[in-house]
């Protein structure tokens, strides 16, 4: 019976301690508390799940582990899966490109989910960035309206997305039309591509906007590139993901 007791009482802790967290909005530093201790516990889900709307809300930085926990829990047990969730997580992935976090979440998720109407779109958008297809990707992400809470994530990562494109654009080459880079960027003028004040531009001036130099856009270390398109740079993009 005392045993009994002590069980109960650990439990009873356990459940204040994660609804305290969810109160008071969980932190990068709690949850990476939490992954140490016993990440895939059931009763770690429902703060999961809210780190998931504080990196959505922009009031948590983004996790992957943490995110893959959640997804593990769902295939652990797949009764409590919230697709809303998974989508969320999977949209989050995305919108760290060129990273390949979305890539190793895929496996996690069941063919049934990803293929359902809110995932669907977002892996959409996802082949497209792949494929260096940014015109199109915009008017997909643009699109997406599976929820209020994945409506609010695009709304609030326009910006960010265009910074990762262009980053990407600047891997390539080291100056191109400021028309092209408009269009793959979701811009109507050169104005909007100056106040973006992304690191990787040099300058944007008579029609052109210039990249600065680096190892991977200098014709010298590029020689064998020449008239390469941008499908062809899914390993320079991996590797700017992991540095």
């Amino acid at each position: 019976l005392w045993l009994c007791l002590q069980l109960s009482e650990q439990i009873r802790i356990i459940q204040l301690n994660n609804r305290r967290i969810i109160m008071g909005s969980p932190t990068r530093e709690s949850i990476q508390d939490l992954l140490k201790k016993s990440p895939y516990s059931a009763s770690n889900q429902a703060t999961l799940e809210a780190y998931v709307d504080a990196q959505a809300s922009g009031s948590a930085p983004y996790l992957m582990d943490a995110n893959r926990v959640l997804l593990k829990l769902y295939q652990f047990y797949p009764q409590n899966a919230n697709e809303v969730k998974v989508a969320e997580v999977m949209l989050l992935a995305m919108l760290e490109y060129p990273s390949t976090d979305l890539l190793a979440l895929r496996y996690l998720v069941p063919d049934r989910i990803q293929s359902g109407a809110l995932c669907a779109p977002i892996l959409k958008c996802a082949s497209l960035l792949e494929a260096c297809k940014f015109t199109d990707f915009w008017t997909e992400f643009s699109s997406l309206d599976g929820s209020d809470s994945i409506k609010k994530i695009v709304s609030s990562s326009k910006g960010k997305m265009q910074g990762a494109i262009l980053e990407v654009l600047a891997l390539t080459k080291r100056s191109a039309s400021v028309d092209s880079a408009l269009k793959s960027l979701n811009m109507s003028s050169s104005s909007e591509l100056t106040g973006l004040k992304h690191p990787s531009v040099e300058s944007v001036e008579g029609g052109k906007i210039s990249f600065v130099a680096s190892a991977d856009n200098t014709k010298r270390l590029r020689v064998f590139q020449e008239g390469v398109n941008y499908p062809s740079i899914a390993s320079m993009m991996a590797k700017v993901s992991s540095e």
